[in-house]
């Protein structure tokens, strides 16, 4: 069974104490309250200044990256107009070099064609020499000579004015039928000199009528052993000009007509081989193994 003992206790110490210690909770509280907003203060003026150092590190370094590219493209611009320049330069020479060697170029071409026309001049002054002489030599002395005799006559009287032009009359009819007689000469040569080159120069030696005229060639085809690529060889006559001989190959070369057939050997070329192979110098031997060579041989023909 419980026993209930009465006893009596006094807070009040323990009242006046709790009584300061929240007198300390309250200016700590106050104290933490003033130190929240110091702090939030701070961290907003950090934040502030971090902010601005970022703007302004970030605008520095933008501003340096801009300044560096400008740098950059300015010596790249600089550099550029250098090389434009020196380019300028070159042209400029290569242009006045071209000017001088087309100023040599056409002064040579332009003694070259006043050499060739004179020389034309000449020519044709030596081919047509009668009809110069005509008009240079004969012409002026007729002329002069009719003016020549052309003369006044003192006289006072009717019949001697038309005896004087009788005789003036008399001798131009002289020198007119001389002049047409000499012209007369000059134009039967001239006609001779034409029926005579006629003569001379062969203008068709075979007739008017179109024919082939067939130039010997000689056609040598090897054939390679490693690779078995023919390659096709044609000689022409040492005269032939270089676009006939090059015509010659191409029609060789590319004519579809132009085939190898099989034949025998031409005596003639057979006749024309043994007398070669009997001048030459080599060994005996030699020309027996060219001979079975040549007899063993298959000939084949265009």
């Amino acid at each position: 069974m419980a026993t209930l003992i009465p006893c009596e206790v006094d807070t009040t110490p323990m009242a006046a104490e709790i009584q300061s210690v929240s007198n300390h909770v309250k200016g700590t509280t106050a104290a933490v309250v003033t130190m929240q907003s110091a702090v939030v203060a701070a961290e907003i003026q950090s934040a502030n200044k971090v902010c601005s150092n970022v703007n302004r590190g970030f605008f520095t370094l933008v501003r340096s990256q801009i300044s560096q590219k400008i740098a950059n493209k300015q010596s790249r611009v600089e550099a550029l107009l250098m090389q434009l320049g020196q380019q300028k330069r070159q042209l400029i020479s290569i242009k006045s070099n071209m000017e001088r060697e087309y100023g040599r170029i056409a002064e040579r071409y332009l003694k070259i064609f006043t050499s060739v026309n004179k020389e034309l001049e000449q020519r044709i002054r030596q081919v047509d020499q009668p009809v110069f002489e005509l008009v240079n030599k004969h012409m002026a002395t007729s002329s002069n000579r009719m003016n020549a005799l052309t003369s006044w006559v003192v006289t006072s009287q009717t019949e001697g004015i038309e005896q004087s032009q009788q005789i003036l009359v008399s001798k131009m009819k002289r020198n007119t039928q001389l002049a047409l007689e000499q012209s007369t000469d000059f134009l039967a040569q001239i006609g001779e000199q034409r029926a005579l080159t006629e003569k001379i120069l062969i203008s068709n030696p075979k007739g008017n009528a179109e024919q082939t005229c067939q130039i010997p060639v000689v056609i040598c085809e090897t054939i390679n052993d490693v690779a078995g690529i023919p390659r096709t060889d044609v000689s022409t006559p040492d005269g032939l000009s270089a676009t006939n001989a090059s015509q010659i190959f191409n029609t060789v070369r590319d004519s579809d007509e132009l085939k190898w057939k099989q034949t025998e050997a031409n005596a003639m070329v057979s006749e024309e081989f043994s007398r070669i192979l009997e001048a030459s110098n080599v060994s005996p031997r030699v020309k027996d193994m060219i001979k079975k060579m040549y007899a063993s041989a298959d000939f084949e023909t265009l």
